[in-house]
Order: structure tokens, then sequence, then C-alpha cells
């Protein structure tokens, strides 16, 4: 198969990248063997975040909880799209769940793709979008011909993230994941009457690359 065949149903709120098992070292290809041993190919679909109503997340069911968000139906559908084009043509394509842990970080295996980079804030980000960007991956036995592409830099390292970030959780060298879930966590009970959970953009609206979507208006309990 080639790169061409998935053209048609990448829709234009979307970029869809390809890496070989080859280009992952050999503990990122255990955890993707995981998953299909006969691995050939691993496609990321990248959708462009344009409101922030996309990220958020209501209380209904979805492939690894009890929760979903705009975004990764939209995203979902189109990788369930690319399975089923591999499907007609004879070879397998396996959708790793989302959301919820499944082994997989869906960022380092989309830099491999050339559709973006890691930001100082952790983010997966590509120039022209910034850091509004949602993946889905779909792995295959399938050898698909693409054009390999590098991507361009995206965090110019301004220090922005850092700076506004909430609960010192971005660091000029590191990220503390626990610090960041703590206080999503805390930011999510302080919510007054909200059917749906509002994650913290602070970081994001703080980069400076590519243009900042629509806002989320919520209502906090006032400490």
């Amino acid at each position: 198969m080639r790169q061409q065949d998935f053209e048609d149903i990448i829709p234009e709120c979307c970029r869809i990248g390809f890496a070989s098992i080859d280009q992952y070292d050999i503990d990122e290809r255990a955890k993707i063997e995981t998953f299909l041993p006969e691995v050939k190919t691993i496609i990321v679909v990248a959708h462009h975040i344009r409101h922030s109503l996309e990220w958020v997340w209501f209380n209904f069911q979805a492939d690894g909880s009890g929760e979903t968000c705009p975004a990764d139906l939209h995203a979902k559908l189109t990788v369930e799209k690319i399975r089923n084009k591999l499907d007609r043509k004879g070879f397998k394509g396996i959708i790793p769940p989302y959301p919820g842990p499944c082994g997989l970080m869906f960022k380092t295996l989309a830099i491999k793709t050339g559709l973006g980079q890691l930001g100082d804030n952790y983010l997966f980000m590509n120039t022209d979008w910034g850091p509004w960007i949602h993946l889905r991956v779909v792995l295959t036995n399938a050898q698909i011909d693409f054009e390999k592409t590098e991507s361009r830099r995206a965090c110019n390292h301004c220090g922005n993230c850092i700076e506004a970030c909430l609960s010192g959780a971005i660091m000029e060298s590191d990220f503390d994941g626990i610090k960041c879930r703590d206080s999503m966590r805390a930011i999510k009970k302080s919510l007054i009457n909200k059917p749906y959970n509002y994650e913290c953009e602070v970081c994001l609206r703080a980069c400076p690359v590519g243009e900042k979507p629509k806002e989320v208006t919520v209502s906090y309990v006032q400490q």
C-alpha cells in the first residue's frame, strides 16, 4: 500500500503520518508488538483542535474509561476508516485503546512520523497548530510506502509555559506528570454544576505557536 491510498479518508482538520517499526528503539518496539507482533507500520492521525470544547471530557462510555471528548470521537472515526481500508486490502489494523493507559505514548510514536515534536510543555506540537493537537494511532502489518519527513522545530523554548504553569509541573528540562495530574483533578472538583470535565489549558494558551482556539467559559467554586 502507499501513503496516497489514505488521502481520501483524512478530513481537512487532520493530518496523517507514517513510521516504520524499524524507526523505534528496542523498548518501544516491544511495547508496540504486544498489540500486533507482526506490525510493520505505525500510522498516526493528528487532529487540529479549533475550539476548546473539543477537549472537554463528557461522562459517557469510551474505549478505556467512562469519559471521552469530541476531539477523540472525531479522531477515532478517522482511524476506524483507516482500519477498514486496511481490512479491505487484506491487512490487519489495530487501534490501541484510548483514553486510559494502554502502554503506548501516542506522543512519542508520533514524533517518528514527522508530524511534530514534544515542546517544553511536554505536549505534542507542530509549527502550524502549536500544541492544539489530538492524536490517535493505528498499528498495521501492511508495508506502506511513504515519504519520510523531518518535522520542523515547533517549540521555541520561550519559557512562557514554565512561567504560566499553575502547579509548577513544567520545568526547564523536566516535567512532573503527578503535579500536573493533581492540578487537573483540583480544577475538576472546583467546577460548579458542570456535566463535563474541563482540562487545564494554561500552558497551551501561554504558548505563542499556533492560533489559540475559542475558549470554554467555566465557573468555579470560590475558595
